[in-house]
């Protein structure tokens, strides 16, 4: 009865979800609403990786409690999570998961890949207040502004379209030349490279490659407060420290998007 099922599902998923998916979701370039839009196209056999539990996981697993530098070992366990859901066959898997040049390599003639990016410093400041706004997270960051523009995790947070996808070792520095250059060259091998100020076009890219019609919402949009920190709250001295810790990133987004 079960195998039947399963013959019958994947019968139906070839004549009307044809083609795998992964989305790299990147925090806070909408991506929740993309992800969530696509799995509803692949309701029979999606997944996804969340960064929580994957974290929660993480953290039981190793009995570790130094939660800044495990926040860029975790992503080991999900790159491991994300091959195991792939060679399950998994239709369509919209992850919290950094670039994996094996996953890529290995699949890369039956999954098409696709991520959606945002401006960098608009990018690090939205981080910025939804950490702020979720006290309990691994993520959640107490610090004011200002205080924590002069932390480790501004620094992270400047850096993650390099972290997520580069695919180096966790000790790398994520400034570097080599890691920026292997950001960008990763991402060229993407098929759909996504930018959240043309959302449009990234529907209508994902309908020519994905053979997919998608209509995206708005999900996880930071509560609004007197506490929320926009570009047009910052001083020149905070703008331009935000873009300095954000130059790798701004770097990565410059050559992805050259016009």
């Amino acid at each position: 009865m079960i195998g039947r099922a399963r013959q019958l599902n994947q019968a139906l998923l070839n004549q009307f979800s044809p083609q795998r998916v992964v989305f790299h979701h990147v925090p806070k370039c909408g991506g929740t609403s993309v992800g969530r839009a696509l799995r509803m196209r692949y309701l029979s056999s999606q997944a996804t990786v969340k960064p929580e539990a994957s974290f929660q996981a993480f953290k039981a697993f190793s009995g570790r409690t130094d939660t800044d530098q495990m926040m860029l070992d975790v992503n080991d366990l999900r790159k491991q999570m994300l091959l195991y859901l792939m060679y399950d066959d998994v239709r369509c898997i919209s992850t919290h998961v950094p670039f994996s040049h094996v996953a890529h390599t290995e699949f890369k003639g039956s999954y098409k890949f696709i991520t959606l990016l945002r401006d960098p410093v608009s990018r690090f400041l939205s981080h910025y207040n939804w950490n702020r706004s979720r006290p309990g997270s691994h993520g959640h960051v107490s610090e004011d502004f200002d205080t924590f523009l002069a932390s480790r995790r501004a620094g992270m947070m400047g850096t993650e379209f390099v972290e997520i996808f580069a695919d180096m070792p966790t000790d790398t520095d994520l400034k570097s030349p080599e890691a920026i250059d292997r950001a960008v060259h990763h991402l060229k091998q993407f098929d759909i490279v996504g930018r959240l100020d043309d959302l449009d076009g990234f529907v209508g890219d994902i309908r020519q490659t994905l053979g997919l019609r998608v209509r995206i919402g708005h999900r996880n949009k930071t509560s609004k407060s007197d506490n929320v920190v926009s570009r047009a709250s910052l001083n020149q001295a905070q703008l331009a420290q935000v873009q300095a810790i954000c130059a790798p990133d701004i770097e990565v987004w410059k050559r992805v998007f050259p016009t």
